[in-house]
């Protein structure tokens, strides 16, 4: 699908109920595009993280918050963002090259993931609409990579 480009919405409640659906949607999408099956993978991976910590942390389960999510792609690349309608935290702290959480801890390794996962993890807040999570992943050429590669 060369010079394609896809755009996928949705806006979901606070609720883990609805990560299946984020994921269904987005892998049935990038399918149509030439990124292979791992980069897909990876990149779903991290964006249901990023899903996850929006309802928990950012929205902090209320049902009267949703979590808007949109996700671009085509044949290059992915790119998606996840906003939640929260108050925001001390984001930079995060990304710096603090130690990792305990790795007996249940707790403290979202971050990390979407890290691990994505080419580019990027946050933005604006106390008028939350805090944003971007997510990049580039499919194929220099400087992408997939979960196999780094194993």
């Amino acid at each position: 699908m060369p010079g394609s480009q896809k755009i996928l919405e949705l806006v979901i409640p606070s609720d883990f109920r609805y990560l299946g659906a984020v994921d269904a949607a987005f892998q049935d999408l990038a399918r149509e595009f030439s990124c292979a099956q791992t980069w897909i993978n990876d990149f779903s991976t991290a964006l249901v993280e990023a899903c996850t910590n929006a309802i928990e942390h950012g929205n902090k389960y209320s049902k009267d918050k949703k979590v808007r999510i949109v996700v671009e792609l085509n044949e290059n690349k992915i790119v998606g963002r996840v906003q939640d309608e929260g108050e925001g935290f001390d984001f930079e702290k995060f990304l710096s090259d603090a130690p990792p959480p305990d790795t007996l801890s249940e707790r403290g390794r979202g971050i990390i993931i979407m890290k691990a996962f994505a080419d580019e993890v990027k946050f933005s807040f604006d106390p008028k609409t939350g805090l944003c999570v971007e997510l990049i992943k580039l499919c194929g050429g220099a400087g992408s990579h997939s979960s196999q590669a780094k194993a």
